[in-house]
């Protein structure tokens, strides 16, 4: 009795988990443009993630009848490496709860309670995983969200923070993998091995921004602008940014500048904001980038990110799969949990800080 009971309502959970999975990912902007752009995949496999990063380009030169050509072999890829992680959610109900709730309808009730719970955990809280430090202390067993690789050193007089973290088993310091630039980066020209696996640390409280008090009120429309072109360091839209996501409180101020500006500066309709097209409405679209907020964002902190360089890995068939119910003969207790295994992969170089370094 009690193993068909725990048959139908592991089918049960597992249909459910299904459905719910998707409204999860829906409902937060970040992972509803992550399902959108096909950046979650499934049934990875292997000790870690492995996978060549393309850091350097063969030099093209000029050519004349007769010339004679010089071969020789090119070293192009970077090895990035990164681990697996994982997140588990559970639940159990005794034998006891079982008894008071024996007829049919009451047991699904039960069962309902505890899958609708266990997945609205699980929405609570994983996708602020997606702004965390994965390589900080105390963080081994989660998620490699966008602070992974977002550690700067302040400049003096200069738009940007120099990068100076490791993500994968690579350095994200300028130069770290030989080439040479022309100009102060990310200004001018260079290699594309100078600054293959580099992010762009805006510092929105730099000396050098125009406005008389260097604030985020004050330099939020220039710094944005400054992040926006500077950030496509790709001679095509592969390093166009997606959208920016501001703290709330920056989000506010944002929007208070924007109110005493001509509203030239925004096109705020459904053609050039792909967050528009998904059903989210509190956004603005500044220079082809959706600017807004999301829950999680750390305080005084925005990310410009570009979906389509990075990527929600699963090592199962779905993001989340239930296991249970289990019966525990100690405890006497079906025991129920939700479980993610899998990280997130991202390239650094095509995404973006502001943050207040000064």
């Amino acid at each position: 009795m009690s193993q068909d009971w725990s048959r139908v309502v592991n089918t049960t959970i597992s249909n459910y988990i299904k459905g719910e999975e998707v409204n999860i990912l829906r409902n937060r902007k970040l992972t509803a443009m992550l399902k959108s752009r096909g950046r979650i995949t499934m049934n990875w496999s292997g000790n870690d993630m492995n996978w060549k990063v393309r850091y350097r380009r063969a030099p093209m030169t000029g050519y004349a009848d007769t010339d004679t050509l010089t071969f020789q072999r090119r070293d192009r890829w970077k090895t990035a490496i990164l681990g697996w992680r994982g997140y588990s959610a559970t639940d159990a109900m005794t034998k006891g709860e079982r008894l008071k709730n024996r007829g049919v309808q009451a047991i699904i009730n039960v069962y309902s309670q505890i899958a609708q719970s266990l997945m609205e955990d699980m929405e609570e809280s994983f996708s602020d995983e997606f702004y965390i430090n994965g390589n900080a202390t105390g963080n081994s067993k989660r998620m490699h969200g966008i602070e992974s690789f977002m550690a700067g050193t302040q400049q003096a007089g200069n738009y940007v923070a120099l990068p100076n973290a490791s993500f994968a088993n690579l350095n994200t310091n300028l130069g770290s993998y030989g080439g040479t630039w022309n100009g102060t980066w990310p200004t001018g020209t260079g290699d594309a091995s100078y600054d293959f696996w580099s992010p762009l640390l805006v510092d929105y409280t730099n000396t050098a921004w125009t406005a008389a008090t260097k604030t985020w009120p004050n330099t939020c429309v220039e710094a944005l602008r400054f992040a926006i072109i500077k950030s496509l360091k790709n001679k095509t839209l592969k390093g166009k940014l997606d959208v920016f996501f501001l703290n709330d409180e920056l989000y506010r101020q944002f929007l208070a500048l924007l109110d005493s500006k001509q509203r030239i500066l925004i096109q705020s309709n459904e053609s050039n904001s792909t967050l528009i097209k998904l059903g989210f409405t509190d956004v603005q679209n500044f220079d082809g980038v959706d600017v807004t907020y999301e829950y999680g964002t750390p305080v005084n902190v925005g990310y410009g990110i570009n979906v389509d360089q990075m990527e929600v890995r699963s090592m199962q068939p779905q993001l989340f799969v239930p296991d249970g119910p289990d019966y525990d003969i100690a405890s006497k207790s079906w025991r129920f949990s939700i479980d993610f295994f899998g990280n997130c992969v991202w390239n650094p170089r095509y995404q973006v800080k502001l943050n207040a370094y000064s």
